[in-house]
């Protein structure tokens, strides 16, 4: 295994132990916990982006996580510019949300801070996704994970309650636009490797279709207008540091 598959390696374990840590942690000790954990995650995911920049490259199968289809990831030079940029803003955001939630900001709650590193493990593990499947698994990841962290002052404030139901409800538009996109692509490629969809040939209707679906489903996460109300809404509630994570790297 090359340093990308060792920098993607080093972020899963991070992201596991980091969330187990926090799971078992009294209250005090969880912003400490999540906030060196989750840096960890975006090192990780630095080196692994700069080496994939650097010419690594790394391939992975893993049938045994997803019945029938598994789990595929690829990391090549241009899909590692987007873990390289993510790793740098989760180091930077974590590392700042530590002296952050010590002032008292933002929520020590168990699923908040336990959450925090497996959003930042999906930001790096969805650039390297390398079929339909495996995509459409990690997109809904990040989407859960993302929501669970804007929603965490829900308690104090009644508006993060509204902007958390607004980026529900886009975030879940936009997944089933992508769902039907990729799927009817994948279908007419007979398979659902990145690959096999990059050798299918599609009717100019077809391919409007699926170009559609996916520019409304991306469009949506990335706060395309009109697709952005949820944007405004839902950035400004979520802590500091998610916020900047969201903002800057999802």
């Amino acid at each position: 295994m090359n340093l990308v598959g060792w920098g993607l390696t080093g972020a899963t374990l991070l992201a596991g132990l980091s969330a187990l840590a926090v799971l078992l942690a009294p209250w005090r000790h969880r912003p400490l916990l999540a906030g060196v954990g989750t840096a960890g995650v975006g090192a990780a995911g630095l080196v692994a982006g700069v080496a994939a920049v650097g010419g690594g490259e790394f391939h992975a199968h893993l049938p045994e996580l997803l019945p029938m289809l598994g789990i595929d990831l690829l990391l090549d030079p241009l899909g590692g510019l987007f873990p390289a940029v993510a790793g740098g803003v989760i180091l930077v955001a974590a590392a700042y949300g530590v002296g952050y939630a010590a002032r008292g900001h933002g929520n020590r709650s168990r699923s908040v801070q336990t959450v925090l590193p497996l959003f930042a493990f999906t930001l790096l593990l969805v650039p390297a996704a390398a079929s339909v499947s495996t995509l459409l698994v990690l997109w809904e990841l990040m989407a859960l994970t993302s929501l669970v962290l804007v929603l965490a002052d829900h308690r104090a404030r009644p508006q993060v309650t509204s902007a958390g139901l607004w980026y529900a409800g886009m975030t879940h538009l936009g997944f089933v636009a992508i769902l039907a996109g990729l799927v009817v692509f994948a279908a007419t490629a007979g398979g659902d490797t990145f690959e096999a969809l990059r050798a299918a040939q599609l009717s100019p209707t077809l391919a409007s279709v699926v170009f559609a679906a996916a520019l409304v489903g991306f469009g949506s996460k990335a706060g395309l207008v009109p697709l952005h109300v949820w944007l405004p809404r839902a950035h400004p509630e979520a802590p500091s540091q998610v916020s900047a994570m969201l903002s800057a790297a999802m």
